[in-house]
């Protein structure tokens, strides 16, 4: 992690935001100083700490997308505190994750609102997840977020080939060569999961041979999922009747 550390009063924001920037900094890199092979009992405290920090600046910026930025431009910890909602919900502080989530909707929208659902299927909650899965894929901005969130939370709840099926649709949706690699790596490290070692290792062959970028008209190739819809898993019930029960 690149050392983020606020060293000096002036920059972006006033004294307070600056002040929860720092907070949000120390506890990443204090997550880093950790290291990987830590066990949850380590692991948790820091990362309730990291939520209720992202949590405080998220609020502290009053959804101003160009401080956000400015501080990003400043710190580059964006992509972390992105991800903090799913950290925080993998070690049962449910509430937390979603409060994180909710405060910083301002700047991924879709992005959180799939975040929430995977944060429910963390805590078990399969109906409740999916009942937010199925609100997301109608209401996204981004279907292919909306798609690929559905993946991870179907993942997180063991099914397997609905996890496979969404993560296909996000590639197949793919607005950019560098979303369309993240859903293909979804894809086979899923595959890879499955014992499916062969499929993975043919499926990313593939995928290096097709063009960098997606066509143009991708995007309107794959509908939205509505509950009337077939499932994606390929039972061929309606969406309703099956995944989205």
């Amino acid at each position: 992690m690149t050392d983020r550390t606020v060293r000096h009063s002036t920059g972006a924001g006033n004294p307070r935001q600056r002040q929860l920037a720092a907070a949000v900094v120390e506890q990443l890199e204090a997550l880093d100083d950790l290291g990987l092979d830590a066990g949850p009992e380590a692991t948790r405290p820091l990362l309730r700490k990291l939520g209720e920090a992202t949590l405080l600046f998220a609020r502290a910026l009053d959804e101003n997308l160009e401080l956000l930025s400015a501080f990003d431009h400043e710190f580059e910890f964006i992509g972390h505190l992105l991800d903090v909602p799913t950290r925080v919900g993998a070690v049962g502080e449910t509430a937390l994750a979603v409060r994180v989530a909710e405060a910083l909707q301002f700047c991924a929208s879709d992005d959180m609102k799939g975040q929430v659902a995977l944060v429910h299927a963390q805590a078990g909650d399969r109906k409740r997840a999916l009942e937010l899965v199925l609100t997301n894929l109608e209401t996204a901005r981004e279907p292919f977020i909306a798609e690929f969130r559905a993946g991870d939370v179907y993942r997180e709840l063991a099914e397997a080939d609905a996890a496979e099926a969404y993560y296909r649709r996000s590639l197949a949706i793919a607005p950019t060569a560098s979303m369309r690699s993240e859903a293909a790596l979804r894809i086979a490290s899923l595959l890879l999961d499955s014992g499916r070692e062969a499929e993975a290792v043919a499926f990313l062959a593939q995928q290096r041979a097709l063009p960098s970028a997606p066509s143009d008209n991708a995007a309107a190739q794959v509908p939205v999922v509505g509950r009337n819809d077939p499932c994606p898993c390929g039972s061929g019930k309606k969406y309703k009747k099956c995944h989205g029960a």
